[in-house]
Parts: C-alpha cells; structure tokens; sequence
C-alpha cells in the first residue's frame, strides 16, 4: 500500500512543482521526501522480502514439509502388519505424502498471503480515510460483500477436496496395484487392468467435477463484485476530484490501491479455497495416519533371551476377525534342533501359523511361546531379530543389492555383507550382474 501512496505523492509533486522543470526545482521542492520514498523501496522493502523469503525457502520448505512427512511415515511404518494388507501401499503412500504437502501449503498460505492481506487491507483503509471517510466505507462494503461469499462457497469447498483427495489416493492406489503386479496382468488380463483402472479415474472425475463447479460460481461471483465496486470507487474518485476534495495524485493512488486490493482479493479468495482444500486433504489422510497402532508391545514388555529355540503352540485359535475358520485349537511342540514341516492344502493356515509365532498377528485363542517367554510378552522388534525367515515371496527392494542384505542389520560391514551372500550361495552370481546404469555387483 506505501508503493501507491508514493505514487500518489509523486504525481501531486509533479503536478504542482513551481516554475520551471528541473531536477534542482524538484529537490529544492521534495529532496527529502524523494529520498525517504528511495529508501524505502530500495532498502526497507528489499529486507522485508528477504527476510519473508527466508523464512519461506529456507525454514518451512525443506523442514517443515518433510518433517510432517517423516513423523507420519514413522508411525505409519509402525502398523500392524493387518493394516498394510487392508489397504493400498499406494493409497498409503499419497496420504502419507499429501500429510506434509497439505500442512506445510497451510503454513505458507496463512504466512505468506492472509497475514499480507490483513496489513494491506488496514493500511488501505487507513490510506483512503485519510482521503475522505466515503471512500473507505465503499471499501468496507467490498470486503464485507467478500467475507460473505467466502462464507457461501468456501465450507461446500472443503468438503468436495476431502472427496477429492479420497477419490485420488484411491486411483493412485490402483495404479500401483497395477504396476506391482504388472506380470500377473500381462499373463491374465488381455486389457492389462484397464477397466478396473479405468472404472478408478470415473470415479475420480465424479468427485472432481462438483469440486470445479463450485470453483466456476466463485470466479464468476468474485468477478462480478470488484467489478461493481471498483466501478463505484473510481466513480466516486472523480467525483470528489471534480468537487475539489482531492487532487488528481490522490485519484490515481485511490484507484492503485483499488485496483492492488482487487488482484489481492482475488488472490485471497483463491488462498482460501486453497487453504479449505488443504484442510480437506489434511483431514482425509489424518483418518487414515491418526489410527491407533494395531499391534503394540505390552507396557513391560522385555527382549526374547533365545537360550535353546524351542516353540510351543498351545490351544491356538485364529480366525481373522471373523469368529471361525482358518486356526482352531492347534497345538504344536518344535524341540531345539528338529526341523518341523507344515503340510496341508492351500488355506489351511500354514503361513497364518508361521505369522502367528512371528507375531505379525495378535492370537484371538491360545498362547505362543519361545523358550517360556510369551512372545505377546517380548519387544516385536527383539522377536524377529531372533527369528530367520525365508518368504514364500520374493522381495527386493529398489535398491543396491549390498542395502537389500544389510536391511536387517544396517551397521554391516562389507565383509559381512560379502560373507553372508556366500553363506547364501549368491556371492558369485551377485559379481556377474550389471544394470542399466552400468552398476555392477553389490552396487
């Protein structure tokens, strides 16, 4: 707003220098003015940005963001096992990802444009009502109309991101899916999974096409208003010019700062419809972050001490929630040293039982022991430390392959690394292989 105002002190210093055109009549006239004005531009107001850009670039983009992120995949990644077979990785992911996004857009919203909002409206005010109280009540009705339509449109707003956001974590769920089991669809399904695919961007667009509308009426009723109104101010500018009341400088710093207050304004609404889709994809990924840990260790629980190894399953019942099937009283001793095979058709509950002892489950019946120690009863993390698995399913993260066999023990030195890849057969192949980007071996 002080831009304008000297813009305005300018035209009238221009308007009204006595006697002839010069820089020595200008400065004798308004040297010192001109020299606040100066300052002001070149130094108070290249601080102010400064400062606001450090706090923008350097505070909450790279800490802010990633920090919500990061303190919601870490509660995340601590789910039971149930949770992440009930959901899409990918679906998980995006909330996950969109939790930083959307907080961190709220944070840069509320500092960088509402709170300039707030000081470039009361400063206009203050500005206009120095020229004449009329002038700054017809800006009142400005903002006041303004309020009332971001009071109509905004919460209709909210609620459609929030169905957005859903719909569109779904569609990326389904993606990836996809892309996960992408050798499945090229060997059963002829159209690669278009239609299911498919079928997850209509409901996406169904979503998304209230949420446009309701975009459109803003626009259009937004347009309408501060066309009225500037209208009315630059009508009413002139009138108060003609009548003598203010001079031509202070017609053209009214209509600037009117015509500033209508881009902001404009820019405000579309913050606000920012900052409420924000809050709606904020709310759609807190349901799914904010849950409860499914499978916690018990308040004492202590380290699995493995003295000799042997299992004990005693009366275990386990139906996946649903109250029979699957595992129904299973009793089952693995002395140290035996080596024990499950047989039984698919479904029967072989993996169930491997997960059970594993804890990846909590049991509904029964009890599992180690050694004596109740694993219910031990860290989760001390548990599987004790316990070697070898999956049913590969897994290899997109990773070298000397981080996919330190994953379980990152603090590996290579010859560790090296030694266990021999113990496992796959030192001399490991050497042999090469990626597209020239990568060789554990690399």
């Amino acid at each position: 707003a002080g831009l304008f105002y000297f813009v305005g002190r300018l035209v009238d210093i221009l308007d009204q220098l006595p006697g002839e055109r010069s820089w020595d009549a200008l400065w004798t006239a308004a040297g010192p003015e001109l020299v606040f004005m100066a300052a002001m531009v070149l130094v108070v107001r290249t601080i102010v940005v400064g400062l606001a850009a450090l706090v923008d670039e350097q505070t909450i983009t790279p800490g802010f963001y990633n920090l919500v992120r990061w303190q919601a995949h870490r509660h995340v990644s601590r789910q039971s096992y149930a949770f992440f077979q009930n959901d899409f990785a990918g679906r998980i992911a995006t909330k996950v990802w969109q939790a930083g996004q959307a907080t961190g857009d709220l944070m840069e919203s509320f500092i960088g444009v509402v709170w300039f909002m707030v000081v470039y409206t009361v400063t206009t005010l203050v500005l206009v009502a120095g020229l004449d109280l009329r002038l700054a009540v017809l800006v009142v009705i400005w903002i006041t109309a303004f309020g009332w339509l971001a009071k109509r449109y905004l919460p209709a707003i909210r609620k459609h991101a929030e169905a957005t956001a859903e719909a569109g974590s779904m569609i990326t769920g389904r993606i990836v899916d996809s892309y996960s089991n992408v050798q499945t669809l090229k060997l059963f399904s002829a159209d690669g999974d278009d239609r299911y695919i498919r079928s997850g961007f209509d409901i996406y667009l169904d979503a998304l096409r209230p949420f446009t509308r309701r975009l459109t009426g803003v626009r259009m009723a937004l347009t309408t208003l501060s066309g009225i109104m500037i209208t009315a101010i630059a009508c009413f500018a002139v009138y108060l010019w003609v009548e003598g009341s203010i001079t031509v400088g202070a017609v053209a710093f009214t209509l600037s700062l009117v015509l500033r207050l209508n881009m902001l304004l404009g820019r405000l609404m579309m913050q606000l419809n920012g900052i409420l889709r924000n809050l709606g994809v904020l709310e759609n990924s807190k349901a799914l972050i904010s849950q409860p840990l499914g499978l916690t260790d018990a308040p004492d629980a202590r380290e699995l001490v493995v003295t000799g190894g042997r299992i004990d399953v005693k009366k275990v019942e386990f139906h996946y929630g649903k109250g029979f099937g699957v595992l129904n009283g299973i009793d089952l001793v693995v002395r140290p040293g035996e080596k024990v095979g499950l047989v039984g058709p698919s479904g029967a509950g072989k993996t169930t039982l491997a997960n059970l002892i594993l804890r990846l489950y909590d049991l509904e019946a029964g009890k599992i022991t180690i050694d004596g120690q109740d694993v219910s009863e031990v860290t989760q993390n001390s548990l599987r430390a004790n316990i070697g698995v070898v999956s049913q399913d590969t897994a290899l993260f997109h990773r070298s392959l000397r981080d996919n066999i330190k994953l379980g023990m990152p603090e590996a030195t290579d010859a560790e690394v090296v030694a266990a890849a021999k113990k496992a057969e796959a030192h001399d192949f490991i050497l042999d292989l090469r990626d597209n980007r020239d990568r060789q071996g554990y690399e």
